[in-house]
């Protein structure tokens, strides 16, 4: 799991950066430190002896310790030297029950941590860190507990020796509470290092030269700072919104600078980029304040909220929630919220910022949160969210009485169950705007709901609920009900007449079976539809929902009567449909009919993607053209396979996949009468290159067996875009043009699979920019390896399987794969050497599997182990003998997993090659899957004295485990499918 916001360019912290690598104890070669920087002091004099050492790094708020924290995590030598790393935003509530939790789950071993009290999460806790060198960084802590961190510190001290632990905080007795080692103290940018980061956020775009009477007061600004990184991108987000002198002047005068100010206090920067807010965005902005740190906005459950509180301010014809990202572009240009770098659209707020909004929404916003004590709930609250999974019931129902709540947001799994509690809630707050109760446990909604008239944002996600009470039917109000995860079985009667609903998040199976769904006129979000013959789910139901967004899914549309019947959907008034799913279903199809009802669902002029599936038509709709579906970026057609042409297609597409599909050559993608145009300008003097290109990127074909040729069509000045290519089972393909991929200059995917007539004329190049090769029973296709592996070094993934020209993969073309990380061979019949795996310092992983003349006959090749800093490497074979090859024996020192595979092999590593056990130097895994053969364990395991997991998968002629027992630093057997006497003997281990 990486840190929560991703900064593209940090500035002045180069120094920190390596002194921070350095103390972690990752080597850094020539990058080393010779001198300290004057900003960063941390002699590790005070350096306890432990497996695990912990080093914090403090300075006030803003100043850029979670910035240095994320670029030392993200730093490739970091990266390399610990094997698991973990990030954990901590904030103010520190709890150790949940961050143990929270380590658990992001460590991803698949361990059910919710179920777990406190002395099983340290038992897993410390299971997983013995089997690593981890780093775990964790950012924003305020504990100053000194026993509650070595309650938290205990399982973690037993990582492997070289763990470390990051520690962010605020203040120096956090940070010695924590450290083995002096803590770091981060000053902030000083000089002209933060006056160049200052102008990149006040002047953006602009040129500060065409602004000189700007640049003295920036400066006089910037000097007000005291150099904090957040300060200057949320107040140089301010300035940038008017470049005029005395916008400036007056940030610069403001009486908010004079201000007594204690460590700890709110930036005046910050305070002063607040006022400056216009009201609507100071509403959108406190009210985050009622989420914990580091909470994760969803774009649409926030934008939505703003919508649903009335924050959003109505502008022209404008949707409400496209105004409300507005709002959000806003607050991001200006700092007070930053995009995630997990996910685009979710948003994340800087911690300086949250104290921000706690402080200038003290009255109106609220949170209980176990790890913030008895907080007051003062009676003029309006928004109020519970963070903490547990609490007593007596306090949730004392909520009734703050009659001005418009706000009650659950963010925690809660464990008491609370339909007796929401009930005495909806009697009593009938201001309530926004009920969020996502997973509590809730098995019913009470009718009385009825009595929240101003409800307009309802999220019952993931709870019991089975069935809704029929007074929901009277919220006249409501606009967002979400029932995503119910096992809901149906929609009460009148649901429909729900006429502001306009996000509805319903279980497919469930959304099917609203009658008359076409009455919910302002919905906005509606997964499927699916088409019956009944009167109320005619496809006609569609007509008036002219406000659906995203993505439309059309079922069953063999139940649509003719061509008139589907243009009553009039998808073509669908202004914000995005993309459209037409599907009939399997085994129905009617060849006129359904090119009839085809005909009849022309889509929006603007809509960007297109899927049709299982359409019985041999020929494509007269809307299929570039001149109706301008902006048409994708196009999937699947199990059309009646389906013979397609005509020219839109320039703007940028994915075609088919699947199934009968045609006998690919649809061009540029405008043959455009071309004809264009010549004739040609034979005048003109140009018509860029008219006949396409921007296509990905391409992906599979079982269109009436394709024979892709010659004439696959060309790179055709396509000079293409970045994916795939071509699956094609069993009559038989012409590809091998010469012309070295010219798909931004090409990084190629993978021909299963297409074994094909014929290759000339030898196969491909271009520098490929990522992943996989070629697969490609005809003579693959008489071009290895020579088309040549030059190759962005290559990262190669898979060859039932390539029988491959004779060896030879040191001189394998030395310039720089980048390969991922080899897959499986039966290559005449494969006989490996000779280049030596050469590949970036290989992690591979797989042998099925070549046969793969033995110990290897010619001598030179060991570059010792010339070569590699990885560790997993390795998958199916016989034992492979690891006699010279090339994968000098390999063997840096395998960390090694997975042997269905073999038929009755005994291993016997005799001589029990010496060939003692050379697994780095082996943490080992694992035997379907040997049906093997009749016993290697009797030397126990020598193998790095290894800390054994798994056995369906071997079943293994009784027991060694005599001579296991390694000592072994934590964990794994058997499935095994004889019982295993089982037996596992458990005196």
């Amino acid at each position: 799991m990486g840190s929560l916001v991703d900064e593209p360019i940090v500035y002045g912290r180069d120094e920190e950066r390596e002194k921070v690598i350095k103390l972690l104890g990752v080597p850094c070669g020539q990058s080393d430190i010779e001198n300290d920087n004057e900003s960063v002091s941390a002699p590790a004099k005070r350096r306890k002896k432990e497996n695990v050492s912990v080093l914090s790094i403090y300075g006030i708020g803003g100043v850029g310790k979670t910035t240095l924290a994320q670029v030392v995590y993200n730093d490739e030598r970091v990266v390399k030297h610990f094997d698991l790393k973990i990030w954990v935003c901590v904030s103010d509530n520190f709890d150790v029950n949940s961050l143990s939790k929270e380590i658990i789950d992001n460590a991803g071993k698949g361990y059910e941590a919710d179920r777990m009290n406190l002395s099983s999460l340290q038992a897993t806790l410390k299971e997983i860190v013995m089997a690593h060198r981890f780093l775990l960084v964790l950012d924003d802590v305020w504990n100053e507990n000194s026993r509650e961190w070595q309650k938290f510190y205990a399982p973690l001290s037993h990582g492997q020796v070289g763990s470390m632990i990051l520690v962010t905080t605020r203040t120096l007795k956090v940070a010695n509470i924590a450290g083995t080692m002096d803590p770091i103290f981060l000053e902030g940018l000083s000089g002209d290092v933060y006056w160049d980061f200052f102008k990149s956020c006040a002047f953006r775009c602009e040129n500060p030269e065409d602004y000189p009477g700007l640049e003295k007061i920036g400066i006089d600004i910037a000097a007000k700072l005291k150099g904090s990184p957040l300060a200057a991108k949320t107040l140089g987000g301010l300035l940038n919104e008017d470049m005029d002198a005395g916008h400036w002047t007056t940030i610069l005068n403001s009486e908010l600078w004079e201000l007594p100010q204690k460590e700890g206090d709110i930036l005046p920067a910050l305070r002063l980029s607040y006022l400056y807010l216009l009201p609507h965005l100071k509403r959108c902005f406190s009210f985050c304040s009622i989420f914990p740190k580091d909470y994760e906005f969803n774009k649409s459950d926030l934008t939505s909220i703003w919508v649903a509180e009335g924050f959003v301010i109505p502008q022209g014809n404008m949707l409400l929630e496209d105004i409300a990202t507005m709002y959000l572009r806003d607050l991001t240009s200006r700092c007070f919220l930053q995009q995630s770098h997990r996910d685009p659209l979710n948003y994340v707020m800087h911690d300086l910022i949250h104290d921000l909004a706690q402080f200038v929404s003290v009255d109106e916003c609220s949170r209980i949160d176990k790890g913030r004590g008895q907080i007051r709930i003062p009676k003029t609250v309006r928004h109020l969210s519970v963070c903490c999974t547990s609490i007593e019931e007596k306090k949730l129902m004392e909520l009734a009485s703050y009659d001005k709540l418009r706000s009650i947001i659950i963010l925690s799994k809660f464990r008491r169950g609370l339909d007796s509690i929401i009930d005495c809630w909806f009697r009593r707050l009938a201001n309530i705007r926004c009920l969020k109760l996502s997973f509590c446990k809730i098995t019913k909604l009470p009718e009385s709901i009825s009595n929240l008239k101003h409800l307009r944002y309802l999220d019952v996600s993931g709870t019991s609920i089975r069935t809704l009470p029929t007074s929901l039917c009277h919220l006249n109000n409501l606009q967002v009900l979400n029932v995503m995860k119910c096992p809901l079985e149906c929609f009460p009667q009148g649901f429909t007449g729900l006429h502001n609903l306009r996000k509805l998040y319903p279980i497919e199976t469930a959304v099917s079976k609203i009658s008359e769904i076409g009455k919910l006129t302002s919905l906005q979000y509606l997964p499927q539809f699916e088409v019956r013959k009944d009167d109320q789910h005619k496809i006609g139901e569609l007509k008036h929902m002219t406000q659906l967004h995203g993505c439309l899914h059309i079922k069953k549309l063999e139940n649509v009567e003719s061509k008139e019947d589907a243009c009553e959907a009039e998808l073509d008034n669908k202004p914000y449909l995005d993309e459209l799913i037409l599907e009939w279903s399997r085994g129905t199809s009617n060849s006129h009919h359904d090119i009839e009802v085809l005909e009849g669902l022309q889509p929006r002029q603007k809509l960007k993607q297109l899927e049709i599936r299982h359409y019985g038509g041999t020929t494509s709709p007269s809307w299929l053209r570039p001149q109706t579906l301008t902006c048409l970026s994708k196009l999937h057609i699947e199990e059309c396979s009646k389906l013979t042409e397609l005509p020219c297609l839109p320039p703007s597409l940028m994915s075609l996949v088919l699947v199934n599909v009968g045609l006998n050559s690919l649809p061009r993608l540029w405008d043959e009468c455009q071309d004809s145009t264009n010549e004739s300008k040609t034979q005048r003097g003109g140009d018509n290159s860029s008219n006949r290109s396409s921007s296509l990127r990905k391409l992906h074909i599979k079982r269109c067996f009436n394709l024979t040729s892709l010659e004439g069509w696959l060309m790179p000045h055709y396509l000079p875009s293409l970045e994916e290519f795939r071509v699956e089972k094609c069993k009559n393909l038989t012409l590809l043009p091998p010469d012309s991929f070295k010219d798909f200059v931004s090409l990084k995917s190629m993978a021909i699979d299963v297409c074994p007539k094909l014929t290759c004329r000339t030898v196969l190049i491909l271009p520098p920019s490929i990522e992943l090769v996989v070629l697969d029973d490609c005809g003579n296709l693959d008489q071009s390896l290895p020579r088309c592996l040549q030059n190759l070094k962005s290559l990262i993934n190669l898979t060859i399987i039932r390539c029988p020209h491959v004779a060896s993969l030879p040191e001189q073309v394998m030395c310039q794969l720089k980048s390969l990380e991922k080899l897959f061979i499986w039966r290559c019949e005449e494969l006989s050497s490996l000779g280049g795996l030596g050469v590949l310092a970036s290989l992690k992983y591979i797989r042998i599997r099925n070549c046969p003349k793969l033995a110990d006959s290897e010619p001598p090749m030179f060991d570059f182990t010792d010339e070569i800093q590699r990885a560790e490497i997993g390795l998958r074979i199916d016989r034992t003998t492979l690891l006699k090859l010279q090339s994968l024996r000098n390999l063997v020192p840096f395998i960390r997993e090694l997975e042997i595979w269905s073999p038929d092999e009755p005994e291993m590593f016997v005799g001589e090659d029990r010496e060939l056990l003692l050379l697994f130097k780095s082996l943490k895994h080992l694992q035997f899957s379907f040997c049906k053969e093997l009749n016993s364990l290697p009797t030397e395991l126990h020598r193998l004295t790095s290894l800390q997991k054994l798994s056995i998968h369906y071997c079943s002629k293994i009784h027991f485990l060694p005599e001579n027992g296991l390694p000592a630093s072994l934590t964990k057997l794994d058997f499935h499918g095994c004889n019982k006497g295993v089982y037996a003997t596992a458990g005196d281990v």
